[in-house]
């Protein structure tokens, strides 16, 4: 036969088992959640990366042209 006090220890010991039950599930969720955030986050960096570098390319093929545009006006104006 059990006692008052066993069932009640018995009872707080559910509750508790109940709660840290919730708590990992909680956890669990936001581990899920931010692993999610994480993955967007890496592939959104990667393209961005990825849209700077071909920026950069661009701005040196355009600061090569207008490098050799101020070279030939240079040499227009010695020859004029």
């Amino acid at each position: 036969m059990t006692t008052k006090t066993e069932n009640e220890s018995a009872a707080s010991i559910q509750t508790r088992l109940n709660n840290l039950e919730t708590s990992i599930n909680s956890l669990l969720d936001l581990v899920k959640k931010l692993s999610s955030e994480n993955k967007a986050f890496k592939n959104s960096n990667s393209r961005l990366m990825q849209e700077r570098s071909e920026l950069q390319l661009t701005n040196d093929k355009v600061r090569a042209q207008i490098e050799a545009m101020v070279e030939r006006l240079k040499a227009l104006e010695k020859t004029s």
